[in-house]
C-alpha cells in the first residue's frame, strides 16, 4: 500500500511540475508538529520519547518530517482520561469511540516537544534508534524518495533534533544524507527503495533493506564519528513470478558482537541470515549464512511476500509476519551446541491480510506479539505461548502501518497512515480498557 501511494506521490509531483506551481516556500514547508501520513517510530531507549516519521506521500510540502513525541505528556493526558474522564483544554471525546480522547499534535497540551523536528525527504519508512551515550540518540533514517540513508543528532539536553548546521526547521544537509558507497561517488550509490532497518547500538552497525532491488545495505556507525555506507549485497533472494526480488523487513537477534541479522523479502519466502563481519583495518562488511523458509503454514512452497520480524528481549524466539499467506510464524531462535541459531517452527496462527509491521514486548501481563493490519484499519494482539493464539482485535484507525511499545508506561503507539494520526492503546492488563484506543493524537481523527 506505501508502494502505491508513493506512485500516487510521483504523479502529483510531475502535475505540479508541469503547471508550474508558483508556490513560496512557506506555503509549502510542512507545519512544525503536525503528522502527514505517518510510517515509522521508534521509542528512545529510556521511554521518555518517541520519534514519528511523516512520509509526504501526497507530495503537498515539500518535505517530510521527523517529530518528537513526549511519552510522559501522553501518559499523563490517557492517564486522565482513563480514570476520570478529564479531557484537556483543545481536545474533545469521540463521538464515535466512546472511550477514546482525541487531541490534535500541538494544541493547548503539549503531547509533542516544540521546536524540536527536522525535515526530511519524501516518503520516509522507518526510524532506528542507536544510543551514542551521554543521552543522546542517533537516528538512521531510510528515505525513499532521494533515495537516501538520513541520520540525525539527538540531543538529550537540548530536546532537539539536528541533522545541519543551519537554525530553525531546516532540512537535513548532504553530509545527514548518505548515498554513496564508502563516501566515495566513484564507487555505487545507495540502491533504490531504502525500506527497512535495523539498528545495533552495541555493535555500532545498521542493516537497511530495499524494496525494489533485493540488496541490503551496511552502515557503519562508529558512536564518535559520522555514520558511513559501508557495504552491500544482493542476490540473497529468488526473483517471483514477474521476476522481482526484494527485501523488505530486518531485525538483529540480540545486539552486539555476535549478533545475528534476519533478513525478509517481499518476493520469496526465505529468511536469510547475515553476520557482520570487522577487520582490523578497512570497512565492516556483510556476510550471508544460513537461511530458512517460512513455509510451515502451509507446507512446501506457495508462501511469500514477508513484511515483518520481531524477537523476543532475550532474543530465542522470532515473530515473523506473511502476507501469502497471512499468517505469523513463532520460530526457536536459541542457540544451539554450535552456537548458531536452531531457527525451529514453534507455531503459528492466521491474521489480517496486509500486514505492515510487527512488534514483541511485555508490558506487565506476559510477552505478547502486536500486528498492524494496514487494510482492515486494526491491530492483532497475538499471546505466542504454546505457538500462538489471536487474543483480541483492536479497531486503530486508517490504514495503520509503523508500531512501537513502550513496555514501562504500557503503551502500544500506531501511526495511522490514511487518516494522518498516532493512535495510543492501554496495555496495562488491570485497566478495563486494555488493548483499546485510550488517545488518537493527529489532524485527521
Amino acid at each position: 500500500m506505501v508502494s502505491a501511494l508513493f506512485s500516487r506521490g510521483a504523479a502529483l509531483l510531475a502535475a505540479g511540475l508541469v503547471a508550474g506551481c508558483t508556490a513560496s516556500s512557506e506555503e509549502v514547508q510542512p507545519q512544525r508538529g503536525s503528522i502527514f501520513f505517518p510510517t515509522g517510530l521508534a521509542v528512545s531507549p529510556d521511554e521518555a520519547f518517541m520519534f514519528v516519521a511523516s512520509a509526504n506521500s501526497d507530495l503537498r510540502f515539500d518535505s517530510g518530517t521527523i517529530e518528537v513525541a513526549d511519552l510522559a505528556a501522553i501518559e499523563q493526558v490517557g492517564d486522565a482520561w482513563k480514570t476520570a474522564q478529564t479531557v484537556p483544554p483543545g481536545c474533545a471525546a469521540s463521538t464515535d469511540e466512546r472511550r477514546t480522547l482525541l487531541c490534535p499534535t500541538l494544541g493547548d497540551v503539549d503531547l509533542y516537544v516544540r521546536e524540536a523536528g527536522v525535515r526530511t525527504g519524501n516518503f520516509a519508512v522507518a526510524i532506528g534508534v542507536q544510543d551514542v551515550g551521554g543521552g543522546n540518540l542517533r537516528l538512521i533514517v531510510p528515505v525513499r524518495g532521494d533515495p537516501s540513508v538520513t541520520w540525525i543528532d539527538w540531543d538529550g539536553a537540548s530536546r532537539r533534533l539536528r541533522c545541519s548546521d543551519a537554525q530553525g526547521f531546516t532540512v537535513c544537509d548532504e553530509l545527514h544524507r548518505l548515498v554513496h558507497l564508502r563516501g566515495d561517488k566513484n564507487l555505487p550509490n545507495l540502491p533504490a527503495e531504502p525500506f527497512g532497518v535495523y539498528v545495533d547500538s552495541l555493535a555500532e552497525f545498521a542493516t537497511v533493506t530495499h524494496l525494489s532491488s533485493g540488496t541490503v545495505t551496511l552502515v557503519d556507525t562508529p558512536k564518535t564519528e559520522p555514520p558511513v555506507l559501508a557495504d552491500s549485497i544482493t542476490g540473497l533472494f529468488a526473483p517471483n513470478g514477474v521476476n522481482a526480488t526484494g527485501t523488505s523487513a530486518v531485525a538483529g537477534r540480540k545486539p552486539g558482537p555476535d549478533n545475528v541479522v534476519y533478513v525478509q523479502s517481499n518476493t520469496e519466502d526465505r529468511v536469510q541470515l547475515i553476520s557482520v563481519a570487522r577487520p582490523d583495518v578497512g570497512f565492516p562488511f556483510l556476510i550471508p549464512t544460513s537461511y530458512f523458509f517460512l513455509e510451515s503454514v502451509i507446507g512446501q512452497g506457495g508462501s511469500s511476500d514477508s513484511r515483518g520480524i520481531a524477537f523476543a528481549p532475550d532474543g530465542n524466539r522470532a515473530f515473523m509476519i506473511n502476507r501469502r499467506p497471512p499468517s505469523l510464524q513463532v520460530f526457536d531462535t536459541s542457540l544451539g551446541l554450535q552456537g548458531t541459531p536452531r531457527n525451529l517452527f514453534l507455531g503459528g496462527t492466521d491474521i489480517c491480510r496486509e500486514a505492515s509491521s510487527v512488534v514483541a514486548g511485555d508490558a506487565g501481563g506476559g510477552l505478547r506479539v502486536f500486528v498492524s493490519c494496514f487494510n482492515d484499519g486494526e491491530v492483532y494482539v497475538i499471546d505466542p505461548r504454546a505457538g500462538a493464539a489471536v487474543e483480541a482485535v483492536a479497531t486503530v484507525g486508517r490504514g495503520p502501518f509503523g508500531l512501537a511499545i513502550s513496555p514501562t508506561r504500557q503503551l502500544l503507539f500506531v501511526t495511522n497512515f490514511l487518516g494522518d494520526s498516532l493512535a495510543v492503546i492501554d496495555l496495562d492488563p488491570a485497566s478495563e480498557t486494555l488493548y483499546r484506543v485510550v488517545l488518537r493524537i493527529g489532524e485527521r481523527s
